[in-house]
């Protein structure tokens, strides 16, 4: 096998045509042996296998930088670059990463776990290497999903005032959805043309309004066309964009047929059940049928968050914005203010990039706009970048905004009859995984809900995950002869003061899969209430399975009973 011959990256520009050929045979059967094996990024990155062989093949990587835009198509990148020995560790705990991380490698010049920043890497990087008067080649590899993101179209505006680079368009014709919109189409007709070997410059260009030549279309499996075209950019010296078009999950035969479905898969052996994504896309179709002014907004991520069924039941009245999340907001506003009821399907990590946009546009003047978060709190082996840890401190410090978190799907169906019966701004947060939780449910919203009480104190929790926890601590705790309540404190803000009223100054134990700072444990302690949070740390939280990483962080039930016991 090559994989095992070869001093990598370095050799890999030494191969002729069929090694480099049989190389990229072995480079992806090894991510197929591992994504089945571990989960992950599976699509985009059997699609990208022959075109980093090739990029390894032209540029020096020991010298030349390559930022990958979005990191789900680099994993041919790092096994070539050293790691194909700890591949089999991917997005495991203490492994490696699923995506581009500098900390993991010198080869990785940039995180790549959110769309978007890869061309204005880039350009900062030309930047520096004319401050420093140095000479290499800075190639982003981007997807042409992402074309249509803000931060893209900012990096391709101050392009030609930056220096020369090479853009690379993995043109698969999907971000994780269909591509939506104006861009695709444009994409979709230059596709049609064919490579003639030769460079388009200046006004040719169909990237002239960026100042940049273009190459392509260009076979995305073809290493002599790729090669061909990476040299005639690399022998440019203007800004170039090499137009590649790819397969999502070329060489497995399951994931070039379902590319959608096919993204990304989860380990081998994890099934994924019913999901609140499944609930909340059953409830919404439900809502749709009632009232007509109800519309479903998502970014790029449809199936993800379970609207596929409404979209398709109801076209005119869903909306997908592309990788374009601070879009999806202002969207939102507008047609709140048009008198719709819109509901905002995103993935909580995701969010955090459109903050701007519900602080001013939305909850500003209390639009009734209600987002559905998916993937809140700890989402296991996507990582720093995708862990939905943040959501409480941010939406915490946003006035006007009402945020629950249901424990059980029959809460989450409530919730959602109740966000829309009721005017203003509504969160409604919820995790990855299901629920197992059964307790009885009530509409007495917006107000937490003691499921028992407890003569030394109460533990605290909210949503699935941590609610279940907080009565697994109960429990165990009542074997070794205490006394303690349980509260599923499912509308987190503002906090429900008056059942905390009720309770009397009783101690609480607080569980919650977000960061302290801006969770309800500080909210609750900022109130006087005596509070011991059991939260994740101010930091980055890193990929592994979900139980692991809730042992790790001491929010499991044996390691909170452990700490009540000491204490007491």
């Amino acid at each position: 096998m090559l994989l095992k011959k070869l001093t990598l990256p370095n050799d890999v520009k030494k191969l002729p045509l069929d090694a480099l050929k049989e190389l990229s045979e072995e480079v992806r059967q090894r991510i197929i042996e591992v994504t089945l094996q571990n989960g992950g990024h599976i699509g985009a990155s059997l699609g990208a296998v022959e075109l980093i062989v090739s990029i390894l093949h032209v540029f020096d990587v020991e010298r030349d930088k390559v930022v990958f835009d979005v990191g789900h198509q680099a994993y041919a990148y790092k096994i070539l670059t050293g790691r194909n020995d700890s591949f089999d560790t991917l997005r495991t705990f203490r492994g490696i990463s699923g995506f581009p991380m500098p900390s993991e490698s010198k080869y990785d010049h940039f995180t790549g776990g959110h769309a978007g920043n890869a061309v204005a890497a880039a350009c900062g990087y030309a930047k520096a290497r004319a401050l420093m008067k140095e000479d290499y080649e800075i190639i982003s590899v981007v997807g042409d999903g992402v074309m249509v993101n803000g931060e893209t179209a900012e990096g391709l505006n101050i392009l030609s005032s930056c220096g020369k680079q090479i853009v690379i368009i993995n043109d698969n014709t999907y971000s994780i959805s269909a591509g939506v919109g104006s861009i695709p189409e444009y994409l979709a007709a230059l596709r049609r043309l064919s490579f003639d070997g030769k460079i388009k410059e200046g006004d040719d260009s169909p990237f002239a309004m960026y100042q940049a030549d273009y190459i392509g279309p260009v076979d995305g499996h073809d290493i002599a066309a790729l090669t061909k075209a990476f040299t005639l950019a690399k022998n440019s010296s203007r800004s170039v964009i090499v137009h590649v078009v790819t397969s999502k999950g070329k060489g497995y035969a399951i994931a070039e047929s379902n590319p959608l479905k096919l993204h990304g898969i989860s380990p081998r052996g994890e099934k994924s059940g019913e999901g609140f994504g499944a609930v909340f896309g059953e409830e919404i179709i439900k809502l749709r049928e009632k009232d007509d002014k109800v519309v479903a907004i998502a970014a790029a991520m449809a199936i993800g968050t379970g609207l596929s069924r409404f979209m398709e039941q109801f076209p005119d009245s869903f909306i997908d914005v592309g990788i374009a999340e601070s879009t999806a907001v202002t969207v939102a506003a507008s047609l709140a203010r048009a008198g719709f009821k819109p509901y905002v399907a995103i993935y909580s990590t995701f969010l955090n990039r459109a903050y701007d946009q519900l602080l001013y546009d939305v909850a500003m003047d209390g639009l009734d706009v209600t987002f559905m978060l998916d993937r809140s709190g700890i989402v296991g082996e996507d990582g720093e970048t995708h862990q939905g840890i943040y959501d409480l401190s941010l939406l915490s410090s946003v006035p006007n905004v009402i945020l629950a978190s249901p424990a059980s799907y029959d809460e989450l169906r409530l919730m959602m009859s109740w966000a829309h019966e009721n005017q203003g701004v509504k969160v409604i947060r919820y995790p990855k995984s299901g629920s197992s939780v059964s307790i009885p449910t009530d509409g007495r919203f917006p107000y937490w809900q003691i499921l028992s009480n407890g003569s030394e104190g109460y533990i605290v929790a909210h949503g699935a995950p941590n609610v279940e926890t907080a009565l697994k601590v109960a429990e165990m705790l009542k074997d070794k002869g205490k006394d303690f309540g349980v509260i599923n404190a499912r509308f987190l803000f503002p906090v429900d003061k008056e059942t905390l009223s009720l309770l009397g100054g009783a101690k609480l134990y607080v569980i919650e899969d977000n960061i302290y700072a801006g969770s309800l444990s500080e909210h609750l302690a900022a109130t006087g209430a005596n509070v011991r949070a059991f939260t994740l740390p101010n930091t980055y939280v890193t990929f592994g399975k979900t139980s692991l990483l809730r042992k790790h962080y001491g929010i499991d039930a044996e390691s909170i009973v452990e700490a009540i016991l000491h204490e007491a």
